[in-house]
């Protein structure tokens, strides 16, 4: 009796996968497959996406011919009327400064072109544009490309030579390292200390900038105010960002001085990580 019991039981444990049960395993099993060939695919087109964007940004690169002078060599110094009895050799400085950026040929890809942006030692080095909005040049490319990578641009509202007392660039935050990605590295003062200075290059030449304050920032900040005279309101703009560094970099500055603001969304983009410079030449 027992055993039959136990075959009996034997028998009543075997479950008997119904035709419907097949079906539904079939389309889950299809389904997670299609979901695993869409993420491969999405995956594809992120990379293709980013690898396409750095090898137009890398050929770009053919015009810039040679590398910023070192700022510690080259100062405001040079370039006053202190140096009077060396006028020849300043004017010959400038002339050889004027050359490193081939920007009749950046106009000719782009006639929204402003000039150049490197950071030397970084992997910031890309051609700036301005335009109308602040929002074409978040999707396209210095050569107008759709692509997420987006290109460097001015604040709509600056003037695109640089004249107004403060200038905001906006870059992306790409996953990939690229665009101004590499800020967010501005977070310890020893990066700070072994990258100080910016170099932006204009139709005029180029100019160098000495950072002086680096710190994330919502997107309401003062850092993102612009329109100021030499005042009292600009020196205490000039004070606000100061404060708000993360670390002391020892440079002062004053409403004499005309300032950069380079922008870049944090990884959350919940808020923004800015790096502010003066500048020197």
């Amino acid at each position: 009796m027992e055993k039959k019991k136990k075959r009996k039981k034997k028998r009543h444990g075997r479950r008997r996968i119904t035709p419907m049960q097949s079906l539904l395993q079939g389309l889950f099993l299809g389904f997670c497959i299609c979901l695993l060939v869409f993420s491969l695919w999405k995956l594809a087109s992120i990379f293709m996406g980013y690898h396409s964007g750095e090898k137009e940004y890398d050929d770009l690169r053919q015009y810039v011919l040679s590398e910023p002078a070192d700022a510690e060599n080259t100062t405001a110094a040079n370039h006053t009327e202190e140096d009077s009895e060396n006028e020849g050799d300043a004017t010959a400085s400038t002339s050889q400064r004027m050359e490193r950026i081939d920007f009749a040929s950046l106009e000719e890809i782009n006639d929204e072109a402003v000039g150049w942006i490197e950071i030397p030692g970084t992997d910031i080095s890309y051609p700036m544009v301005h335009t109308s909005d602040n929002t074409y040049y978040l999707t396209h490319t210095f050569k107008r490309q759709e692509n997420k990578s987006g290109s460097i641009f001015i604040e709509t509202s600056n003037a695109p030579n640089f004249s107004d007392l403060h200038t905001i660039i906006y870059g992306h935050n790409m996953k990939d390292g690229s665009m101004f990605a590499g800020l967010k590295n501005y977070e310890k003062k020893t990066y700070y200390e072994a990258h100080p200075s910016i170099y932006i290059d204009l139709a005029d030449g180029t100019h160098c900038y000495q950072i002086f304050s680096c710190h994330e920032a919502d997107i309401t900040d003062i850092s993102y105010t612009i329109g100021y005279a030499a005042d009292d309101t600009y020196a205490s703009f000039l004070d606000s960002l100061t404060a708000s560094s993360l670390y002391d970099t020892g440079v002062s500055v004053g409403t004499d001085d005309s300032i950069i603001t380079l922008s870049t969304c944090t990884n959350k983009g919940e808020k923004r990580f800015v790096v502010h410079a003066k500048k020197v030449y």
